[in-house]
């Protein structure tokens, strides 16, 4: 058995990181060990391999880090570790030194202080700078500043570290798992012409914003042919989505805003007879239900409560799902999904940008900064959505492009790929074609 010790400062949270690299990641028993040495020492009866401690050890135990800014790195330093097939590795706390004297190996990049950095998002309570929506500010995101947003930072450093390990002479550590998909559809909107007023907004928007007189037509015969003959609504493609999931032999998940016409940003009401319609044809189809809480949930759990509700009435198993526009307050709306008893949460991703925004690509447990305990909830991270897919590509066969290298990234890692696409994104107007594209990808990834 590996023992592990630690400096006796912030035991929860290296425990946290721990727990999840050795329990989780390895599938390895390990032992803690605190003592008052600021690095990681790994031991076995023939073994030692050290990591340089250089974050926790140097704070008052119980400081509150995450509430100063000037603890979050100023620089980033790229290091290579060619023996370890790895190159420009991103040094967040520590230095990139790798020493070896004697057969004992050192690092005083510190590996745990950055995968906890990463994993906790502590960084976005600390800089605390918000869009109009409540959200962290992106080009905030110390992996957008210094460009490593699409590289999985975590996974690298547990491929680093298992390396280490190996090389040092600790019994053979591998990291065995699935390559996997999840089809994500959050469902802001069931219809774009059932009421009279959607359809003047939208052939206003074909005039004004889009200039297109020939889009213009096709929503005034669109909303003929639905209002008149009976024709479904061109935002409901769920039989579309799921007919594509059932191909790649994967579930499709149809995260539903439980709203009231009336409340904040609800365009559909969730006791309405069409919704129930779609969502009897998923549950019959055998894919996935989950939540999709609305604006108004953002730091509101009462809120929060009284949707999942809304949504259980349709007897369905509610266990996941993603806030509406990305809007996430950390820690409070972990904290909001695990009370409430969720298992997990996909809120964390990029509006604008694609990649790894907790810097992993597969799930893992939440940890709240301030209480500093473990949820029960764990986070499957949003990797590629659908508009801000559309932001960093110049064309329909470069956001393919794009999706397919962050697929194959995730695949590397054999991690899980999260796509997010709308079920109003697809084949209407400024989205005319993406459905195409759309399968492509899912056809590839």
């Amino acid at each position: 058995m590996i023992s592990v010790f630690i400096h006796n400062s912030f035991v929860n949270e290296k425990k946290y990181i721990l727990d999840f690299v050795f329990g989780e990641v390895f599938c390895v028993e390990y032992q803690l060990v605190i003592d008052n040495i600021k690095s990681y020492r790994f031991v076995d009866q023939l073994n030692k391999f050290e990591i340089a401690d250089s974050f926790f050890s140097e704070l008052k135990d119980g400081a509150l880090y995450y509430n100063d800014k000037n603890l979050v790195p100023n620089s980033v330093e790229f290091v290579d570790y060619p023996e370890f097939g790895l190159n420009a590795t991103p040094v967040l706390f520590g230095k990139g030194d790798l020493n070896v004297n004697d057969g004992n190996i050192s690092l005083q990049n510190d590996l745990i202080a950055g995968m906890f950095f990463m994993l906790t998002r502590w960084e976005e309570i600390a800089i605390s700078k918000h869009d109009v929506h409540g959200r962290f500010v992106e080009s905030e995101n110390l992996s957008i500043k210094y460009n490593f947003n699409k590289r999985p930072i975590v996974n690298e450093y547990l491929q680093l570290l298992m390396e280490l390990l190996n090389k040092s002479g600790f019994s053979r550590l591998s990291i065995k798992r699935d390559y996997k998909i999840f089809l994500t559809h959050d469902v802001d909107d069931i219809a774009r012409y059932d009421r009279f007023s959607k359809i003047i907004k939208a052939l206003a928007g074909d005039l004004i914003k889009r200039k297109s007189i020939n889009t213009f037509c096709r929503s005034i015969k669109d909303s003929y042919k639905i209002w008149f003959k009976s024709y479904p609504d061109v935002w409901n493609t769920f039989d579309f989505l799921m007919d594509i999931s059932d191909k790649k032999d994967v579930k499709s998940r149809f995260y539903f805003i439980p709203g009231m016409l009336g409340e904040n940003d609800v365009r559909f009401n969730i006791n309405s007879n069409e919704v129930k319609l779609i969502i009897d044809n998923i549950k019959l189809r055998n894919h996935i239900i989950g939540i999709h809480p609305s604006y108004s949930t953002y730091c509101n759990q009462e809120q929060f409560i009284l949707e999942k509700n809304r949504l259980a009435k349709y007897d369905v198993v509610l266990e996941e799902g993603r806030q509406h526009y990305l809007r996430f307050k950390n820690p409070q709306t972990w904290q909001d999904w695990d009370d409430c008893g969720f298992k997990t949460d996909s809120s964390i991703g990029f509006y604008e940008n694609v990649g790894f925004r907790s810097g992993i690509c597969f799930s893992f447990p939440v940890f709240n900064v301030k209480t500093r305990m473990q949820l029960n909830l764990r986070e499957r991270p949003l990797i590629v959505m659908d508009t801000a897919l559309r932001r960093c590509a110049k064309t329909k066969e470069d956001s393919i492009i794009l999706a397919l290298e962050i697929a194959e990234i995730t695949k590397k890692y054999q991690g899980e790929f999260v796509l997010l696409w709308h079920n109003s994104n697809l084949s209407v107007n400024e989205w005319s074609g993406w459905d195409n594209v759309y399968n492509k990808i899912v056809e590839s990834i």
